[in-house]
């Protein structure tokens, strides 16, 4: 992906004016990145309270200026992956939130997108999501739900590791070891959870080419790898993207929990406030790769910023995830961190070739506890997941500067 780098520093300085004021006069305590070929896949509710952080500290609340911008006028404020404050009460400023609003309208005015919705969370500072042009014909609504293809890939990779956590797993264990008895002959190549969940088991695709999510092609996980061809590349020899590896690690988490995935998920890792706007159309294995998984801009910010921030997963998972060991896909996440020029990471989704047309991208800067999620409408556009990482650095450029 060839991306503007919209550099800003490890260390990302917020400010928020009256509030930090009055606080302080009363002393109140306060590898190369190659993105997926397609069909590989208002006001936010405040938070819930942290069961699952291993952080001891909460960050120093910043301050703003008195021109309502996120100015440097402070110390530091120290983030990190498992490291953000809780999820901020209220809305970015009104001048912040007119710039965002401005970068999304003119997104469309030239023709990037034909309609967009975005949301932005900045950590201890505030909230906000908009939306621009239309989508099916009629304009975009902030409250409606877009596909999120393959960037669910993150609540099912968080599901795995929160078996771990949990004992009923082990991600060096062989895959097959956990499968149901109906994929009994399935040997997942020999690859481990860990390498499933990393995009380096050697498992294809069931269409290499053609890009269509498994579900397109086949009914159910016994017909798609009982039509697989057979792996041509051992595990852990090359990282290659095959959404075919989610839909097994959907199975995993079906057999281990003894229900559909979709019931699985509500009730553990999107059990949290904030996340309602996320729905599985597909309830069981054949969404794990994002299939039939639709959300608001807001609720895919909320869980990103619920994910990386330590809400949902220990610190420790949280390394593990995103230790890249120098490949640009984790267990379940991109690095982005050569396109932003900062410690970035997250996902994106792009449609297949019968769910034409949209891409999306979510985004998140541990460092700054900041996170941006963005679905387009790319209908009738040229449009790909490069213009969507460029409009989110855009906004990450309005909420930073």
């Amino acid at each position: 992906m060839s991306m503007q780098p919209w550099r800003r520093g490890s260390s990302f300085r917020l400010v928020t004016a009256a509030v930090g004021l009055t606080m302080l006069l009363g002393a109140c305590a306060g590898g190369s990145s190659a993105p997926p070929a397609p069909g590989d896949h208002a006001a936010l509710p405040p938070t819930i309270p942290d069961q699952r952080t291993t952080a001891t500290s909460s960050p120093e609340t910043p301050t703003t200026s008195s021109s309502g911008r996120l100015d440097d006028l402070t110390p530091s404020v120290v983030y990190g992956l498992g490291r953000f404050p809780e999820f901020p009460s209220t809305a970015l400023q009104p001048s912040i939130a007119a710039a965002l609003q401005a970068t999304l309208d003119a997104a469309v005015a030239r023709g990037t997108f034909t309609g967009v919705t975005a949301a932005v969370v900045v950590g201890s500072v505030g909230h906000w999501s908009g939306t621009a042009g239309s989508w099916n014909g009629s304009a975009v609504s902030i409250d409606s739900r877009h596909p999120t293809h393959s960037a669910a890939k993150t609540i099912v990779a968080a599901q795995v590791l929160r078996l771990a956590e949990d004992g009923m797993l082990d991600l060096d264990e062989p895959a097959s070891e956990h499968l149901p008895p109906e994929l009994g002959f399935f040997d997942a190549n020999g690859a481990t959870i860990r390498q499933v969940l990393a995009m380096r088991s050697g498992i294809p695709d069931l269409d290499e080419e053609a890009g269509y999510y498994p579900a397109e092609l086949v009914a159910d996980p016994v017909e798609l790898f009982g039509s697989l061809a057979a792996a041509s590349v051992a595990p852990d020899t090359v990282t290659r993207y095959a959404s075919t590896n989610f839909v097994l690690l959907g199975t995993i988490i079906e057999h281990a929990k003894d229900r559909p995935l979709a019931d699985v998920l509500r009730s553990d890792v999107l059990a949290h406030t904030g996340l309602e706007g996320i729905s599985y159309t597909v309830g069981n294995a054949m969404a794990s790769d994002g299939w039939g998984v639709e959300t608001t801009a807001a609720s895919l910010a909320r869980w990103g910023y619920s994910l990386y921030g330590g809400t949902i997963l220990t610190e420790e998972s949280l390394k593990e995830m995103t230790d890249f060991q120098h490949h640009w896909y984790g267990l379940g996440v991109m690095d982005f961190s050569s396109e932003y020029h900062t410690y970035a990471v997250g996902h994106q989704g792009l449609s297949s070739v019968t769910t034409c047309c949209s891409a999306i991208i979510l985004l998140a800067l541990p460092d700054e506890a900041i996170v941006i999620a963005v679905q387009a409408n790319t209908d009738g556009t040229t449009s790909t997941n490069a213009d969507v990482d460029r409009l989110a650095g855009d906004l990450w450029g309005v909420v930073s500067n």
